[in-house]
Order: C-alpha cells, then sequence, then structure tokens
C-alpha cells in the first residue's frame, strides 16, 4: 500500500512538472508581398525579438512563411488559407496584402513592418492609434531630407525621374508628399513620373528617362524594387545619379540612400507586437516610426560622377560606403 501510495505521488508530480514545463501553442502567419532585401531584414528582425522574448518562455511560436511573389492570384490563395487557419497573429509585409487581410480576417491581429501611409491606406483612422485590430511601424521617408540630399550631392538636378507602381498607396503617398514639400518651398525641381504595373515594366521606364531627367528616385515601391538591378545598371551606364530609399539599393548602383535600417525596424515592429500581447490595447498604440535615418553614400558611384564626398565625411548620420 505505501509503495503504491509512493508511486502514485511520484506520478502526480511529474504530471505536475509536465503541465507547469508545456508550453502554450502561438501561431504567427508571415506574409510577405515579395521577396527584396528590405523585407527579408523585416522578418528576419521580428523574428530574432520574438523568439528571444519573455513571452517566447511561455509559449511555442511556430511560424508560417508565405509569399505572394507580387502575384494576386497568390495573394488570394495565401490569404484564403490564412483565413482558414486562423493564427494568433499576422505579421504582414506589404500594403495591399494589409488591406486585403483586414477586410477578411479583421478578428485577427494584425502587425504591418513598416506601412509607409497606413492612413492613406484606410488600414489605421489616424497616425495616434489604428482604432482597429492592427498596430504598425512606418518607412515613410521625411521628403524634405530626401529632397535636401539631391540638392546637396547634385545641386544641378532640375529634373527627377520617379519609378512607381499607382497600384501601391506607399508609392503614391511619398510622391504626393514630394510634390506638396517641392511646391510649398519654391524648389526649383520638376518630378517627372513614369507610372509601371509589374516589374517587366522597369527597364522601359527607366530607359525613357535617359535624356529627359537629371536624377533618378526609386520611393519604397515594392514592385520596382523587384527589378531594382535593372535601374541601377541603366543609370550607371548613362552617369545618372540614382536615388533609393533602401540602403541596399546601393549595391544596386545607387549614388545615395535616405533610408532606415530594416532589420532594426523589423525588430521595433515585433517589440510593438509584445505590447499588445502583454495587454495594451492594439487600437490606441500610435504608428511609430523611425527618427534618425541614416544617409548612406556609395563612393564608387560619386567619383564615376565626379562628385567631391569631402564635404560629408564628417557629418552626423552619414555614412560613405567605400
Amino acid at each position: 500500500m505505501k509503495k503504491f501510495i509512493l508511486i502514485l505521488l511520484v506520478t502526480s508530480f511529474i504530471t505536475s512538472c509536465n503541465n507547469l514545463t508545456k508550453k502554450e501553442n502561438f501561431n504567427i502567419a508571415i506574409i510577405s508581398i515579395v521577396e527584396i532585401d528590405p523585407i527579408v531584414q523585416l522578418r528576419k528582425g521580428f523574428k530574432e525579438v520574438m523568439d528571444s522574448s519573455e513571452f517566447a518562455k511561455h509559449h511555442k511560436i511556430n511560424y508560417t512563411e508565405y509569399n505572394a511573389q507580387n502575384d494576386a492570384g497568390i495573394q488570394n490563395q495565401i490569404i484564403d488559407k490564412v483565413s482558414l487557419d486562423k493564427p494568433n497573429l499576422i505579421y504582414v509585409l506589404g500594403t495591399p496584402i494589409a488591406q486585403a487581410i483586414q477586410k477578411r480576417i479583421p478578428d485577427v491581429l494584425l502587425v504591418q513592418g513598416t506601412a509607409t501611409d497606413p492612413v492613406s491606406a484606410g488600414l489605421a483612422n489616424s497616425w495616434e492609434g489604428s482604432g482597429k485590430n492592427y498596430i504598425a511601424t512606418t518607412d515613410l521617408p521625411p521628403v524634405d531630407k530626401q529632397i535636401e540630399l539631391i540638392k546637396e550631392l547634385t545641386p544641378s538636378v532640375r529634373k527627377l525621374g520617379i519609378i512607381y507602381n499607382p497600384g501601391e498607396v506607399n508609392s503614391v503617398a511619398v510622391i504626393s508628399r514630394l510634390k506638396k514639400y517641392i511646391a510649398s518651398n519654391n524648389v526649383n525641381i520638376q518630378l517627372i513620373e513614369r507610372p509601371i504595373s509589374s516589374t517587366v515594366d522597369v527597364a522601359t521606364a527607366i530607359n525613357s528617362l535617359v535624356g529627359d531627367v537629371d536624377a533618378v528616385y526609386l520611393p519604397p515601391d515594392n514592385t520596382a524594387y523587384a527589378a531594382i538591378p535593372v535601374i541601377g545598371k541603366i543609370a550607371n551606364e548613362y552617369k545618372l545619379p540614382f536615388y533609393a530609399s533602401a540602403e541596399s539599393a546601393l549595391n544596386n548602383g545607387a549614388l545615395a540612400t535616405l533610408s532606415l535600417n530594416y532589420f532594426e525596424m523589423g525588430r521595433e515592429t515585433a517589440y510593438l507586437a509584445l505590447e499588445v500581447l502583454n495587454g495594451k490595447d492594439p487600437k490606441t498604440l500610435p504608428i511609430r516610426a523611425s527618427k534618425n535615418p541614416t544617409i548612406n553614400i556609395n563612393e564608387k558611384v560619386a567619383t564615376s560622377l565626379g562628385i567631391d564626398l569631402t564635404p560629408f565625411e564628417n557629418k552626423p548620420h552619414y555614412v560613405i560606403e567605400k
């Protein structure tokens, strides 16, 4: 009898320990609109913080990753599947997909990494709080600093070519702000727009700008970024200064970028998500922005364009890439 009681107590103790150490499953769907470097970095940063968080000590975080490949048909298939799976959280990288998910699955917490303008996109009611089951960080570039950079490095620019997809709210929001800034500050720069609908259109768009503009600017546009090697190649071939909003563009021939660290933005987005998972109301959390974008200059491209970088060598937030 004593032996039986002892076995029963030991069994109960083991069962209790197992219950204490058993982690609750927490399912996260990560949905990317396309595979480009900023999105890769946003995913890495987000997962690093989530996996090392206090939340992860008590939950088994399961990731399911999807890539829409910038294809509307694939996007719809992904949303159909996710709506059936009902994950605990959706981390979305791409505004068109975020809009579709919010309409289809409004009851699941939607976390967006670097939404350029979530208010214009209808994802949030205001920058001070979405008013919805939605939180986000933003990569909205400060257009005043972008124009200042262009005028500092290439003061002779009068016509600035812009390649973008009008179907991407991100790009439209940035271009709208650029136009307003130029008009209200009497900046002597004319924007020459080249709209595209797919990456296939990019080569035609950049070639049509050659001889018609003094420089090219690429806003945060997933469609155009997917073909960034083409833009860099042609811009460099024709000695056309090329500006962008992601640091990785320097590897593809950009002269300079006014950019965010997308890995850090991914981390920041995860911290924002953890605030909600720890009890905060997603409806009241402000859209979170990076305060200090970095200016990265490609020394090799600058030299080929005859630009003297001496005045920029010791400026704060300026990095000259050798």
